[in-house]
């Protein structure tokens, strides 16, 4: 599993989510996400915008 920050995630169905902590599985997959509210051991900073609607 990893753990990627963003500044932005937007979902499929056009939802859009601010500093967050976002999970892949091992093969890259989108898991889930919870918002970043402190730093967080194991997780790479990415920033920018996650567009999963492609």
């Amino acid at each position: 599993m990893t753990s990627r920050a963003y500044h932005r995630l937007i979902l499929p169905d056009g939802t859009v989510h601010e500093m967050v902590v976002v999970r892949f599985d091992a093969v890259g997959r989108f898991l889930d996400f919870h918002p970043l509210t402190a730093e967080e051991p194991f997780v790479e900073w990415r920033g920018g915008t996650l567009d999963l609607r492609r």
